[in-house]
Formats: C-alpha cells, sequence, structure tokens
C-alpha cells in the first residue's frame, strides 16, 4: 500500500513539473510575439521613413533616418534596404542623388563595403560622363571657331569682289546679295510668238461649212506672287488671214484675261474675268455662216504652271456673256490648254515650245460654230529663282 502511495505522489509531481514547463513555454513564446511584433512595427514605420526620404531626394533626410535607427537590432535590414533603393536610383541613372545616398550609408556604417563598392562605382560613372560631356563641349567649340573662321573668309572673299551689299532682313539679320539678287522681282513674264496657228470652223446649220485656216499669233502671260494672292494677266491676239479650204475670210480674235488665286487655297487654281473680240473682217458671212463680230465680256477658272516634269501645264474654260445682247446666240464659250517645253534655260530667262489648243463654240439659234484651233509658238520668259 506504502509503495502504491509513494507512487502516486511522484506521478503528480510529474505532471506538476510537466504542467510547469509547458506554461512556462507558452508565456516565452507569447512575449516573443509581442517584441517580435513591436520590432516589425517599428521597422516598418523605419522604412516608410526611407521611402519619404528618397521622394523628397534629400541625402540629408536618407542619413538622419539612418543615423536614427544606427543603434536599432534591426539596422541591417535598414541597410539593405536603403542600398536597395539607391540600386533602383542606378538603375534610372540618378546617379547624383545615388551617390548622395550610398555616401550616407557610409557616414554611417564605415564598415558598410557593399556601400562603399556601390559609392566607388557611382564615383567612376559620373567621371565618365563628365569626360564625355567636356569633350562634347570641347568638339563643339572647335566647330564653332571652324565655322567662325569660314564665316570670316567668306565675308572677306565677298567684300574683296565688290560686287555684293548688305541688306536687313525681316528679322533683323544682314545677309549679303548680288546686284542680280538687289534687282530680284517677284514678277513672271513669259512672251510668245505663234508661228502656226491653225484653225478649223465648223458651221452646221443652215448649210453645213467648213473651213481650214492658218495664221500668226502673239501672247504674253504675267503673274505676280504676294503672300496671300497670285495675281495673273493672259493677253492674246491671232490672225487667220490664208484659208486653205473653203471661202477667203480674214479673222481675228483678242482677249485680255486678268486672273487670281488664293495662295491659302492654291497658287494654281485661277478665277478669270476679262475682255474677248472676236470681229471678222468678211463680207461673205452669208456663205460661210460665221458669226459676225463678237464682242463680249468673259468669266471662268484656269488651271495654271501645273508642273510635269520640267514642263508646265495649264488649261482654262471661259464663259462669254456677251451672248445675252446677241440675238441670234444661245451660249457662247471656249475651252484651251497648253503645255511648255522648255529648250534651254538661262540663269535669268528660258526659252521654249508652247503647243496650244482650245475649242471656241457659239450654239446659235440655228445650228453650233465650233472654232477649233491649233498654235505652234516659240516662248521666252524669265527664271524664278
Amino acid at each position: 500500500m506504502v509503495n502504491y502511495n509513494d507512487r502516486m505522489a511522484e506521478v503528480a509531481k510529474y505532471q506538476i513539473r510537466r504542467f510547469a514547463s509547458v506554461f512556462l513555454l507558452i508565456t516565452c513564446m507569447s512575449l516573443s510575439s509581442r517584441v517580435f511584433a513591436q520590432d516589425m512595427s517599428a521597422l516598418v514605420k523605419v522604412y516608410a521613413d526611407i521611402d519619404k526620404a528618397f521622394a523628397s531626394r534629400s541625402g540629408e533626410a536618407v542619413s538622419a533616418v539612418l543615423k536614427t535607427n544606427v543603434d536599432s537590432p534591426s539596422y541591417e535590414l535598414v541597410e539593405n534596404y536603403t542600398l536597395k533603393k539607391t540600386r533602383q536610383l542606378i538603375i534610372r541613372n540618378d546617379l547624383e542623388f545615388a551617390k548622395e545616398t550610398s555616401l550616407a550609408l557610409i557616414d554611417n556604417n564605415v564598415e558598410n563595403y557593399d556601400a562603399i563598392d556601390l559609392y566607388s562605382y557611382i564615383d567612376k560613372a559620373l567621371l565618365g560622363e563628365e569626360k564625355k560631356k567636356q569633350a562634347a563641349e570641347e568638339k563643339l567649340q572647335r566647330e564653332q571657331a571652324r565655322l567662325a573662321a569660314l564665316n570670316a573668309k567668306a565675308k572677306q572673299q565677298i567684300e574683296s569682289r565688290g560686287s555684293y551689299q548688305t541688306i536687313n532682313t525681316t528679322s533683323g539679320k544682314s545677309v549679303y546679295v548680288s546686284e542680280q539678287e538687289q534687282s530680284y522681282s517677284p514678277l513672271l513674264w513669259a512672251i510668245k510668238l505663234g508661228i502656226a496657228d491653225v484653225m478649223y470652223q465648223m458651221v452646221t446649220e443652215p448649210e453645213r461649212y467648213g473651213s481650214l485656216k492658218y495664221g500668226l499669233a502673239v501672247g504674253i502671260d504675267l503673274f505676280y506672287p504676294t503672300e496671300n494672292f497670285v495675281f495673273g494677266l493672259e493677253g492674246l491676239v491671232d490672225v487667220h488671214f490664208l484659208s486653205l479650204s473653203g471661202e477667203q475670210e480674214f479673222m481675228i480674235s483678242g482677249r485680255a484675261i486678268p486672273k487670281i488665286a488664293f495662295s491659302g487655297l492654291s497658287k494654281n487654281l485661277f478665277l478669270r474675268a476679262g475682255f474677248v473680240a472676236y470681229p471678222t473682217l468678211s463680207e461673205d458671212t452669208d456663205t460661210t455662216h460665221s458669226i459676225t463680230s463678237f464682242y463680249t465680256p468673259a468669266v471662268g477658272i484656269g488651271l495654271e504652271n501645273i508642273d510635269i516634269g520640267a514642263s508646265k501645264f495649264g488649261l482654262h474654260a471661259d464663259y462669254y456673256l456677251g451672248h445675252l445682247m446677241k440675238d441670234d446666240l444661245k451660249a457662247a464659250a471656249e475651252f484651251g490648254a497648253s503645255i511648255l517645253l522648255p529648250l534651254n534655260v538661262h540663269e535669268r530667262t528660258k526659252v521654249g515650245i508652247e503647243l496650244g489648243a482650245s475649242d471656241v463654240l457659239f450654239v446659235k439659234e440655228e445650228g453650233i460654230e465650233n472654232r477649233i484651233k491649233g498654235i505652234f509658238a516659240i516662248g521666252v520668259g524669265n527664271v524664278q529663282k
């Protein structure tokens, strides 16, 4: 019996010691987790302070955060986080600020060899950039000096020739122009002589009649461009004095057509308004049924100076309002096109061949009269450079 009681007492003591050990372990773990939680909360706050210092781009603020926590058990973690942020600055090529933050790490811990290596790398990179910048500046200075020397030499050559003068531009700069350039005019002109002006006249009513005529022509074209407009004038006189078939008739036509283009819309699209005359010096119109002398204002539209390679192309359509004043005419109009083929271009003038075609249409009370023309002309004009 005694032995049993002793055994039970020993068991009870064992249970008490076991319970005490478990209780002590639980108490230690609770205290440790509370301390760990406090440490983590403090570390998160330090990280936030470092983020704020980096955001403000202040090396002094980074150094202050490090100095405040230098005695903290978690200071190694704070250093590692700061190194990580510094490496990110290097990736973004923000070397100046990265140098400040790495120096802050070294100031607070001279044995932080990672920070020392990083600072050395950044310093070499900045030195390399400075050398490149200095080399680029020296190269720019040499180029500026070379250009200044060339300009001085060119100025000396220009002044020695004596045929150049200095003018001031609208921007206030002075430029040299030659005597030829000083006499430059924006006016473009061209004169043409039609050495072969062939017209086929066809009348449908009251009797069908056809006639082929030969003549000569002379014309002039002027263009004056401004900033907002292009003004133009077209003049042409042709005389058909030789009838190759049909009755002998002496026909003259002439026109003077001022025109304007709006530069903001198109420098090639012109509105036309002028005067046209078709005097007929023939006493046999009863046989030919040609329209009698006709004088009329004209309005129309045209495309001028269209570049086709080195050639210039143009076309126009004019409506003759004078038919309203003639009882035997219902309508009258002209359609024409021409192309200038340059033969020789000099410094100030050019010579070329102009080929033109036109159709004058008279719609009469009885029938239609067509005057189809083809012109071969030699032209000369100035060159605008």
